[in-house]
C-alpha cells in the first residue's frame, strides 16, 4: 500500500486528491481530506477505476499507520497459462485477482484453482 496524489488534469479543474490505494492501485483504502488534511479510511477497502487517470505516489506526512496488506487478507501468486504471474486475494467479499479478465469481468480462472 502507498499513498498516491492525483495528478490527472480535469477539463472542469476538479481538484484532485490524495488516496491510499493497493499496490495495483485497484484498491482504495483511505484518502486524505482535502480541507483538514485528515486521514478517512473505510471499513472495507473501496475498488477504484483508474483508467484514464494519473497518480504519483507521495511521503505518508500525516502520520498514519499503514497496515501491512499481507495480514488483512491472505493472497498469494498464480502463474497463467502463458507465463504471467498474478495475484489472487481472498477477501470478505470474496476472491480477487489482478489478471486483465477479472477486472473486465470480475471472474477469471485464476481465483476458481484450489487454494485450500
Amino acid at each position: 500500500m502507498q499513498f498516491y496524489q492525483e495528478t490527472t488534469v480535469y477539463q472542469d479543474n476538479t481538484a484532485n486528491g490524495v488516496y491510499l490505494l493497493s499496490d495495483d492501485k485497484s484498491k482504495m483504502y483511505a484518502y486524505v481530506a482535502p480541507n483538514s488534511g485528515e486521514v478517512k479510511t473505510f471499513k472495507r477497502f473501496i475498488r477504484i477505476d483508474t483508467r484514464g487517470r494519473k497518480f504519483a505516489p507521495v511521503k505518508n506526512t500525516w502520520g498514519y499507520k499503514i497496515a501491512d496488506e499481507e495480514n488483512l487478507n491472505p493472497r498469494w501468486t498464480v502463474t497463467g497459462s502463458k507465463g504471467d504471474r498474478y495475484t489472487v486475494e481472498r477477501t470478505e467479499n470474496g476472491m480477487t485477482c489482478t489478471c486483465s479478465g477479472f477486472k473486465f469481468r470480475g471472474d477469471c480462472k485464476h481465483v476458481k484453482m484450489d487454494h485450500a
